[in-house]
């Protein structure tokens, strides 16, 4: 048997089951089975349900975005000139603020602290000094 005969042998074994088959009987038994078989139940995913995925998704995203973004280089900071407090004082010479500066008690750090005097031995500046330490 050759090719071409092998072909033509395969090409009619259908002819004979399509010249049999009737049409409208299957479509027939194809609806009355579908007639008869239970409908599976459709389920709908809830729409709430839906767009809280979403927005979970979305800061997801953007998180992910967030965190991939390198960061901006600082610029250094240019050395600043000294600050000063008291702009009052940038006008002054050195003499006046000699003078000015001794007119100003001593820190409390800087000061001797001598041992304790009864009140009886100090005398008027000294007592002055005192209440004035006490009232800060």
């Amino acid at each position: 048997m050759t090719e071409e005969e092998l072909r033509h042998a395969a090409a009619r074994l259908g002819e004979a089951a399509v010249r049999d088959l009737d049409g409208e009987r299957v479509a027939r038994i194809v609806l009355e089975r579908l007639a008869t078989e239970p409908m599976l139940p459709v389920r709908r995913i809830r729409p709430l349900v839906v767009r809280w995925s979403l927005a979970a998704a979305a800061l997801a995203a953007a998180l992910l975005l967030f965190m991939q973004l390198p960061t901006a280089p600082t610029a250094p900071t240019p050395p600043s000139s000294p600050t000063t407090v008291l702009h009052e004082l940038d006008g002054l010479t050195v003499s006046e603020l000699q003078v000015l500066l001794e007119t100003l008690p001593p820190a409390a750090d800087a000061a001797a602290h001598p041992e304790p005097a009864s009140f009886d031995e100090l005398d008027a500046k000294s007592l002055e000094r005192l209440l004035r330490s006490l009232e800060g």
